[in-house]
């Protein structure tokens, strides 16, 4: 029997908001929306209360839209990295079950980056690699050996966190560029597992999509990003492309949600930082992530 889930998830950069007609057989999405909120973009361990207030705001519409008579879907809602290090986190946890029947489960990193995982491993074909969700506030790291998870890491290395800590300048200097390398290099020297011979990095997350629609923008080679393969060398022309503008000139770039311009660079170094210091040569672009591995959980749920 068919049945209608939301799915809710609080990310670091944006709220996500899904509705979908579940079924044994599958499901199909009805409704979504993804509203910037910028939930990581605090101080450390801090929500900032705007953003607290445009999510509770977009939450509130998408239920109103969908849900006029109060008789609306079942919920699963869920929170990321931004929330769970958050002190003040109850700000919005408190009002979204008070005021909307909405109880959050905040996912550990361990959870977090199993649903990435699980989302990578259902929508693309590979054996071996490394899953890398890079998300707001952290990156999470997770190798796969013959479709299996064996080691995970959550490092805070997400593109708002590491821009708001090392990014003054617009657009950075030298100096920053190279404070924010070596924190990333300093931090993978602990959670970076090393390529072995023809492993790949599978990539999720918006900076993962950007990058991969810049680089369909600069080459003309096709609109489809889920399943494209960048070499390391693409991932650094984009950023090298990114590095030497500003956050003004980065809006002419098709590809770049204005949302994201000041973001961009750090997540970019990032990724290429991964790629580089791990010895990976190909990164797999996914572009599904924790709402279809939810909602394919919930399709299993109701077999059985």
């Amino acid at each position: 029997m068919a049945e209608l889930v939301a799915v809710v998830d609080l990310g670091s950069t944006a709220v996500r908001l899904l509705l979908a007609r579940v079924a044994a057989e599958g499901y199909r999405v009805l409704a979504e929306e993804r509203v910037p909120t910028r939930l990581g973009g605090g101080a450390s361990g801090t929500l900032p209360q705007a953003a607290i207030d445009e999510t509770l705001r977009a939450v509130h519409r998408f239920f109103t839209r969908y849900s006029p008579n109060g008789r609306g879907p079942r919920i699963v809602a869920v929170a990321t990295s931004a929330v769970r290090d958050a002190e003040n986190r109850e700000r919005l946890l408190d009002p979204l079950r008070r005021d909307e029947g909405i109880d959050v489960q905040v996912l550990s990193a361990r959870d977090e980056a199993r649903l990435g995982v699980d989302a990578a491993l259902e929508s693309l074909s590979f054996n071996n690699g490394l899953v890398v969700d890079l998300g707001g506030a952290s990156l999470q790291l997770s190798r796969v050996r013959r479709r299996t998870v064996v080691s995970m890491a959550s490092l805070p290395l997400g593109a708002v966190r590491t821009t708001r800590r090392f990014v003054r300048h617009d657009p950075p200097t030298p100096r920053e560029l190279r404070a924010l390398r070596r924190e990333i290099r300093t931090q993978l020297m602990v959670g970076l597992p090393p390529a072995a011979r023809g492993e790949i990095v599978v990539g999720l997350g918006g900076t993962v999509r950007t990058l991969a629609g810049i680089h369909l923008g600069a080459h003309s080679d096709g609109t489809r990003r889920h399943g494209l393969r960048l070499h390391q060398s693409d991932v650094t022309a984009v950023r090298e492309r990114l590095e030497g503008l500003s956050q003004r000139k980065r809006l002419r770039i098709r590809s770049l949600k204005p949302e994201r311009v000041d973001i961009i660079l750090a997540g970019a170094i990032v990724i290429e930082e991964v790629m580089v210091f791990g010895g990976y040569l190909t990164l797999a672009v996914c572009t599904r992530g924790i709402r279809d591995a939810i909602l394919r959980r919930e399709t299993f749920r109701g077999r059985g």
